[in-house]
């Protein structure tokens, strides 16, 4: 029971971040440590062996100028506080004859038999070695030399005083251990809570979303940090998702109303023609009727999925080396007739050169947008201009009408789904056109972009951008 309450515990953030502190922060001051220990010990060690060398030069001194006798006598009077005292000191004979030999205060053993056995292996002037204490777990360190008779000086020193210094050293890091990491748990757990607070303002901010609260925001602070950044990007996304839940609320409102009409339709004239008992016609008439409005509902929802499907790019665009003009004078001819019925004036102004590599077939469906747009709201008399420009590495395509414009406000917003303005409500159309012509144009890697009013307070220009090489 212990154990699974505490397994979620072990597993936040602000555990793991508090013990990697923690842990960081000991054996950063255990490396610390040994370093200053084995410096400290090699010092140690060092001073010790220059004070051995210092007392053998001063006894090689004595012995040769006073004498060895002098040298017993000296050694007589070392009172036992004396730092010679501690001294083992010694002097053999060529043949291994112990000539002289101090024993130190306090007290430590060596086995002599593997000390004369040394010293006598020994052929340099100048010699060392080191052997183990007898009943002791220290070292004894010999520092010798050949006098001038050929005799051997020994001076040797047990370590016990030095292990017993670097012991102590020892317990003063176990001790100072337990503070650091005191320390460095409370250092942890505060730097912990204080980096992943904004996190916590993320998770409650969250959890007001999930209720339903899309308003909810998440607090900014003034620091200009990783953590703030991600607030500010959550905010972002929070705004679109809002938008975007919005945009689709409005968009069924959209959608219900604009496939309300044609199924109310082909339900009435389906329900008439049950009701009433009529010739063949009757019946042709109305299953006419039910046919044109059923194609109505399966075009919008066809249009809905090419939008959908060029949006997400999940179907692959089957590109040509094409003409633009060649495909505005295929579209113009099926419109030809739609604008002398409207007394309007269509300049073309096709280059000659104007290639890119496109899908025919659905930049021959944007351009039939554009110009049914152009169709639909310039007024009886007015003009439509559509024209091609050949760059270097774009083409253009401008369509421009003389119709009413479109407000600043209405700009962004034609091209989102089923979006129609108050002065389309009029026109009989879907919402979609325009959302198409973005979604296709950008599949292509292109841009599309809208400029209104043109002159006096009217007309809207569209302009698609398409790439030679996609």
């Amino acid at each position: 029971m212990f154990l699974s309450r505490l397994k979620p515990t072990l597993f936040r953030i602000s555990t793991k971040l508090t013990l990697a502190y923690s842990l960081v922060l000991i054996f950063s001051s255990t490396v610390i440590f040994s370093f200053l220990y084995f410096q400290i010990s090699h010092a140690l060690q060092s001073q010790e062996r220059l004070v051995l060398q210092a007392k053998l030069e001063e006894y090689q001194n004595r012995i040769e100028i006073r004498g060895l006798k002098e040298f017993r006598e000296y050694f007589m009077y070392v009172p036992n506080y004396d730092r010679d005292a501690s001294l083992l000191v010694g002097v053999l004979s060529p043949r291994g004859d112990l000539l002289f030999l101090h024993e130190p205060f306090p007290a430590f053993k060596a086995d002599f038999d593997s000390v004369k056995a040394e010293i006598l292996s020994q052929r340099a002037h100048s010699f060392d070695f080191v052997l183990p204490e007898l009943g002791g777990a220290d070292s004894v360190v010999f520092l010798g030399r050949t006098l001038k008779d050929g005799n051997r000086l020994v001076v040797a020193k047990s370590t016990e005083g030095l292990g017993l210094q670097l012991r102590n050293l020892q317990k003063i890091f176990w001790w100072l251990l337990l503070p650091v990491a005191l320390i460095g748990f409370l250092g942890g757990l505060f730097l912990s809570n204080k980096t992943l607070s904004p996190v916590r303002e993320l998770i409650t901010s969250m959890k007001k979303i999930e209720s339903g609260s899309l308003s909810t925001r998440v607090p900014v602070g003034s620091n200009d940090d990783e953590l703030e950044e991600l607030k500010v990007l959550c905010n972002k996304m929070l705004d679109k998702i809002e938008g975007l839940v919005s945009g689709l609320k409005e968009a069924f409102d959209h959608l219900a109303h604009d496939i309300r009409t044609p199924v109310t339709r082909l339900r009435g004239r389906a329900e008439l023609a049950l009701q009433n008992e009529g010739d063949v016609e009757t019946y042709r008439e109305a299953l006419q009727s039910c046919y044109e409005n059923s194609d109505k509902i399966l075009n919008f929802l066809q249009l809905l999925t090419d939008i959908t499907e060029a949006e997400n790019r999940s179907k692959k665009l089957k590109l040509e080396k094409k003409y633009i003009s060649d495909l505005v004078r295929e579209i113009m001819s099926l419109y030809e007739m739609a604008f002398e019925e409207k007394d309007i004036r269509v300049i073309q102004k096709l280059d000659s050169h104007d290639w890119a590599l496109v899908d025919a077939r659905l930049i021959s469906r944007v351009i039939a947008n554009l110009l049914d747009n152009a169709h639909k709201y310039t007024p009886s008399g007015g003009e439509v201009t559509i024209e091609t420009i050949n760059q270097t590495e774009n083409v253009i395509l401008r369509v421009t009408d003389t119709g009413p414009g479109i407000s600043p406000d209405e700009q962004a917003m034609i091209w989102q789904k089923l979006y129609r303005s108050d002065k389309s409500r009029s026109e009989y159309g879907m919402g979609l056109g325009l959302t198409f012509v973005k979604a296709v144009v950008e599949a292509h890697d292109g841009k599309v972009s809208v400029r209104s009013p043109i002159k006096e307070g009217h007309g809207t220009e569209f302009e698609v951008l398409l790439q030679k090489m996609s």
